[in-house]
């Protein structure tokens, strides 16, 4: 890596032959449409080559590389508006994909009232944890941690893990 930010570009032959499979198996679990996973493919490695400078040697360059990809495809989803659920690897592989659940946060009793309503506003109406704080009238961190909260209560309910 260190070569290729110093303008050696056969280094970035190397490191993309060597990493491209990982990626794309990354990306093949997380999406299911080809041409979105070809086009994110490309988004990520473009990324990749555009941030080379701000890589730090103290990370590993797949850890780095996953974290782009992560990122890539979170801006993919939010850009789509299109709903995006990171499920655990531990998870019942013989689940229905076809029975999707929806579930009904205000229905949600294990919920407090400020948990629901911060959920709700972060994740369905796309507001921002400043937004949020001032509907509930108090700060951003505490929202933060108001979210945080009611989401590991709903991935214990639904996931039964603890994270």
């Amino acid at each position: 890596m260190e070569l290729y930010q110093n303008g050696e570009y056969m280094a970035f032959e190397i490191l993309f032959h060597r990493h491209q499979s990982k990626v794309y198996a990354y990306l093949h679990k997380r999406v299911h449409d080809k041409n979105v996973i070809d086009d994110l493919f490309q988004n990520i490695f473009t990324k990749f080559h555009k941030s080379k400078k701000q890589y730090s040697p103290k990370y590993p360059v797949l850890a780095w590389l996953y974290t782009i990809s992560r990122s890539v495809m979170l801006d993919y989803y939010k850009k789509s508006k299109q709903t995006f659920v990171e499920l655990s690897e531990n998870m019942a592989s013989n689940e229905d994909p076809s029975n999707e659940s929806q579930v009904n946060i205000q229905q949600e009793k294990m919920l407090t009232d400020d948990e629901k309503e911060a959920i709700t506003l972060r994740y369905l109406s796309d507001q921002d944890f400043e937004e949020i704080s001032n509907k509930l009238k108090t700060t951003p961190s505490n929202v933060r941690k108001i979210v945080s909260r009611g989401l590991q209560k709903l991935r214990i309910k639904y996931v039964g893990e603890k994270s």
